[in-house]
């Protein structure tokens, strides 16, 4: 409803703009705002420091095996409405381990309480600092990433996830999700919405350790080439630069 006024300001906005910078050609793919203005369009992903997220602290992650166990599914990010905590919820009774999510958010109260009416036993531990969320990618066996609209137009914890040497299982949005995460080789997409194909893709990851390990180090290799943050700055730049000559 919103759109039907802010609509209009937007597509004038967008015509007068030298260059549009959508993160992922999936997302511009599949986007009817920017069909209109595809020609001016050129895909700069987003990108993190990945060197901030390889080294984690051997006593940390020690203790968080000692707290979960030796196996762990993990989410970390803002518990908003479009991250699909509630299906990952449901999938937490079906997953053959202890499932954590961390962080906070506008959604956080209410996704406890789905968890605490269904009896499902999912770990709360909040937001985390630099040093825990690092600690705890790496004591995971896989991270998820259950977003369930478009809302989810990339996916930077799928990217810190994959530069600890993690493989995820993500969903399919038509958005910089899929690119991010490349299915069957830095894990899984599965369908939004829909606990049960989230736990049989988590779970065939938890059953085979040697394809987790395989697709956890291509995808920290490939996040290290493709999405680091200085390169992607530098292509940005380079944008810019062409844009206002």
């Amino acid at each position: 409803r919103a759109m039907r006024v802010y609509g209009p300001v937007q597509h004038r906005l967008l015509q007068k703009a030298a260059v549009i910078l959508p993160t992922s050609a999936q997302y511009l793919a599949t986007s009817p705002t920017l069909a209109r203005h595809r020609e001016r369009c050129l895909i700069v992903p987003l990108g993190i420091e990945t060197e901030a997220f390889q080294d984690a602290d051997p006593d940390r992650v020690a203790a968080l095996h000692a707290r979960y166990g030796p196996r762990f599914v993990l989410f970390s990010g803002k518990h908003r409405y479009y991250k699909g905590l509630p299906v990952l919820v449901e999938a937490a009774a079906a997953i053959s381990a202890p499932v954590v999510i961390a962080g906070d958010g506008p959604e956080r109260a209410a996704v406890m309480e789905i968890a605490a009416s269904c009896g499902v036993s999912i770990h709360f531990p909040g937001h985390l600092e630099h040093a825990d969320l690092v600690a705890h990618l790496h004591a995971c066996s896989v991270f998820v990433f259950p977003s369930v609209a478009r809302s989810e137009a990339f996916g930077i914890s799928i990217m810190e996830a994959h530069a600890a040497g993690r493989p995820v299982v993500a969903t399919r949005l038509g958005t910089g999700v899929e690119l991010i995460n490349e299915d069957g080789k830095t894990g899984y997409n599965v369908p939004p919405k829909d606990p049960h194909a989230l736990a049989e893709a988590v779970n065939s990851l938890l059953a085979d350790p040697e394809r987790r390990e395989i697709m956890g180090a291509y995808a920290k290799t490939r996040v290290e080439a493709e999405f680091h943050a200085a390169h992607l700055a530098q292509r940005e730049f380079q944008c810019y630069q062409e844009a206002t000559q």
